[in-house]
């Protein structure tokens, strides 16, 4: 139940800090130019997937790596 609850916690988390990392950029003029709102596109469509794909696998491995069991050696 925990795991679950973490992974949740994890997409929800991971989605938020994309969505304000694609709405930085696409103020920022870090996806070109804003030719009639098209910006906004490039944020929606292209920014904002990539990011939190990255950052949601960011966190699956952190999460893995904190959770890994020791070896035990007998």
């Amino acid at each position: 139940m925990t795991n679950i609850l973490i992974l949740v916690a994890g997409v929800v988390g991971s989605g938020v800090v994309a969505a304000f990392a694609a709405t930085a950029m696409a103020e920022g003029g870090a996806l070109g130019s804003c030719l009639d709102g098209d910006c906004g596109y490039a944020a929606l469509f292209m920014a904002f997937p990539l990011t939190w794909f990255i950052l949601f696998a960011l966190f699956v491995m952190a999460m893995l790596i904190w959770r890994r069991k020791p070896r035990r050696d007998y």
